[in-house]
Parts: C-alpha cells; sequence; structure tokens
C-alpha cells in the first residue's frame, strides 16, 4: 500500500511513529503475540493501521510490482461466523462455490469470518484488488449488530472491484437467494392438504414464519403464536419441540425451517413417543443429502445450494457489462419433495 503523500510504501516502523509506540510492539498487534499489550495500545496501533492503510502481506512488494492480472484468477469468500462450516447447509454451498470455481479457471484465496475484518492490518491484506477480483459475502445479515459493522461492509464493498452476496441483500450489490417465505408457504400447505390443522414451526426467527402464517391465513386457519418457536440447529430444534410438547398445546404436525432442525424435532418426536407421521406429521426446507435418510425419510422444501454456488461464481467472472447492472438479485425456485415424514408409506 503506497503513502499517497510522498509515493512510498507504508511500513511498520510508519504505523510505530503515527502511534508512538516502539516497532515490535506494532509487530505484536499484528501477531497477536508472543507478548501481551494493553487494550488502549492495541487500540492505539489499529487506528494507526487503519488510517494509514497499511498492508501486513508479505507478498504484497512482489504483487506492486506487476500488474494486477494475478488476482484476477483470485476470490475471497466471507461467512456470518464459524459455525457455518459445521452446517450442511453451508457446506453445500461452499461446495459447490469451489466446485465453479475451479471451472472458471479460479481459485479461492481466503474463507475468514465477517469479525475477523474488524482488525485493519488483515482488511487491509486481504481486501485488495491486489489480491482478489471478486468477493463472496454468505449470510452477512445474521451478524450486522451495529452502524460499526455497517459500516464496515460499505468499507468492503467498496474496496474490491466486485462482490455479490449469498442469502442476503445490500444496496448496490448483486444478490442470490431462494424465496424463503414461499418456502415456508410450500411446506405448511402440504401439511394443511393432508388435513392437519394443528401446525406448529419451528426453525429460524425470518421470512420463513411469515410463509408460515401466510399458509395458515389463505386456509383461514387461527394463527396460534405459542406454536412458533426458535430454532437454528439439531439442538435447539430438540430443545423447542421438547417445550412446545411439554407445553401441553395441542399438535399434529410442525413445519421445520430447516432440515438440520428437523433432525432434533425427529429424535425429540421419538423420545416422547409420538409416531411420525401417524401422529404428528413433519415437513421441512433445505433437502440436505440426509434428508432422504432419516427415519422416516423427510418430506422437505428443496432449496438449490448447488445453483447457489454457481450463480456466485458467474456474476463474479462475467463479462464486465453484466456486472454493471448493479443491485440486481437472483431469486431461486424450490420444490417440494414428498416423503414419509409426512405422507404415510
Amino acid at each position: 500500500m503506497a503513502d499517497n503523500r510522498n509515493g512510498r510504501a507504508i511500513t511498520q516502523d510508519d504505523v510505530a511513529h503515527h502511534a508512538g509506540v516502539t516497532r515490535s510492539i506494532v509487530s505484536y498487534v499484528i501477531n497477536n503475540g508472543p507478548r501481551k499489550v494493553s487494550e488502549e495500545t492495541r487500540n492505539r496501533v489499529l487506528a494507526a493501521i487503519k488510517e494509514l492503510g497499511y498492508r501486513p502481506n508479505k507478498h504484497a512488494r512482489m504483487l506492486s510490482s506487476v500488474d494486477n492480472t494475478i488476482a484476477e484468477k483470485y476470490l475471497g469468500i466471507i461467512l456470518a461466523g464459524n459455525y457455518m462450516f459445521k452446517r450442511p447447509y453451508y457446506g453445500a454451498i461452499l461446495a459447490s462455490i469451489h466446485e465453479h470455481a475451479h471451472e472458471h479457471d479460479c481459485h479461492i484465496r481466503f474463507i475468514r469470518v465477517f469479525d475477523d475484518f474488524s482488525n485493519p492490518a488483515l482488511f487491509n491484506e486481504l481486501i485488495h484488488p491486489n489480491e482478489i477480483s471478486g468477493l463472496i459475502l454468505l449470510g452477512l445479515d445474521q451478524v450486522l449488530d451495529t452502524i460499526e459493522d455497517e459500516t464496515l461492509i460499505d468499507e468492503i464493498v467498496h474496496r474490491v472491484d466486485r462482490a455479490v452476496c449469498v442469502e442476503w441483500e445490500w444496496p448496490g450489490v448483486p444478490s442470490i437467494q431462494f424465496d424463503r417465505q414461499f418456502a415456508a408457504f410450500q411446506s405448511t400447505q402440504h401439511l394443511i392438504t393432508l388435513g392437519r390443522r394443528q401446525i406448529a414451526y419451528i426453525g429460524p426467527e425470518d421470512k420463513r414464519v411469515q410463509g408460515y402464517r401466510q399458509a395458515l391465513w389463505e386456509n383461514n386457519l387461527p394463527i396460534d403464536e405459542s406454536l412458533i418457536r426458535p430454532a437454528v440447529n439439531a439442538s435447539s430444534g430438540f430443545e423447542s419441540c421438547d417445550q412446545l410438547l411439554a407445553s401441553g398445546v395441542p399438535v399434529d404436525a410442525i413445519c421445520s425451517g430447516t432440515d438440520e432442525v428437523s433432525i432434533g424435532i425427529l429424535n425429540c418426536l421419538h423420545r416422547r413417543g409420538f409416531a411420525v407421521p401417524k401422529d404428528i406429521a413433519l415437513a421441512s426446507i433445505d433437502n440436505l443429502d440426509i434428508a432422504a435418510y432419516t427415519v422416516p425419510p423427510l418430506t422437505t422444501v428443496e432449496v438449490p445450494k448447488r445453483e447457489i454456488g454457481y450463480h456466485a461464481v458467474d456474476i463474479l467472472t462475467s463479462d464486465k457489462a453484466t456486472y454493471d447492472v448493479a443491485g440486481y438479485a437472483i431469486t431461486l425456485p424450490t420444490r417440494l419433495i414428498v416423503r414419509e415424514s409426512s405422507v404415510m408409506p
């Protein structure tokens, strides 16, 4: 990174001078050790790094000496959090991104979580046109809690040539997603057509809840808020289902927000002695590979995870004229797959 005042590269000595510390303190902050640095000093060094635009990148000098075409083959991925590495839904999307990047002769330069980039040293190192030509932002709406978070997103999308949002939207940035509201509507509507009337929802508290409510409303069924329970994974799905059943509210079907949540629900129903679907029918959203092998096999709305990854890479590698249609959104279709968790064999 060049100093705009005199054209030379910013060094750790410059950062140290600006922050009023020694060069070794700057090194400790950048490398998180080996010596501990007080919070006040650390913040002062990070502020200097951000203000000066210092890039602690061992490749920066080499990259600045050649043209930027080397970065055209590299993409970056920013996740909402580390939990996405453990979730099979996001794993399927990441696998598709990797596959299609290879087909386009591109490489994944890094996969990091959003909080990492609150460190200006890492921000300047990786979010740079000498490092990547495009950036995939996966589900970052899940972690945008403060004005500072929103400011950081703005800085990220303005630093790189191209960015694409996956599973969320940001002004002026192309996005790819599925219709969560319609997916939950499909799942709930299926249960209603089977004659179920006491239908609960257990899953993420997003537009899926609206789809669940919409299906009940369109079929003149009452909406009981006590039947709506939050869950984001198998363990919270089990817990919410257990609390629902313990409440004594009658339930004859459950719309689950994700297949992962459904696994927890199935386990809970089994432990409590409910037969699926005889006593309680279950329909879900995602169609993970494991959905066909649960007991019983899971009725679910298929989300086109492979296509999500394909479109993300395609947007970043397409011709410039197409990308310049800023802010356009791609909403991919979903379809219901009926299995034995809702319909008796």
